[in-house]
């Protein structure tokens, strides 16, 4: 559909993320939020003032926010991840509060993947 999937391990649990380079921080949906909660991954110590956002549509929207321990993808873990929470319907979005943490990150359109330089 246009977008690329990366997997995403938070804890022990494993979601698909879309990449969203135009997202400002990591994304997660309400129902994530409650399991990573119930896995003990999310603390009330975790959690942030809340944040306004604005959304694709252009109108502004206020958002819990927390900060993740820590993120794996492939062989990279990223510690201290900001992200917003957002509806139950809400997509899983892998933005600039973790691609920030590295050096470089690119795609290679030629076998769909992405790239991360520390």
């Amino acid at each position: 559909g246009g977008v690329f999937l990366v997997p995403v391990l938070i804890g022990t649990i494993k979601k698909n993320f879309i990449l969203d380079s135009g997202a400002g921080e990591v994304n997660i949906s309400n129902e994530l939020e409650l399991v990573l909660k119930q896995k003990g991954v999310i603390t009330k110590n975790d959690y942030l003032q809340i944040g306004l956002y604005r959304i694709a549509d252009g109108s502004v929207q206020a958002c819990r926010r927390v900060k993740l321990k820590s993120i794996s993808v492939g062989g990279f873990i990223v510690k201290n991840v900001t992200a917003s929470v957002g509806g139950f319907d809400t997509p899983l979005l892998l933005g600039k509060s973790f691609l920030n943490k590295f050096k470089k990150w690119t795609i290679d359109n030629s076998n769909n993947s992405l790239i991360l330089e520390r």
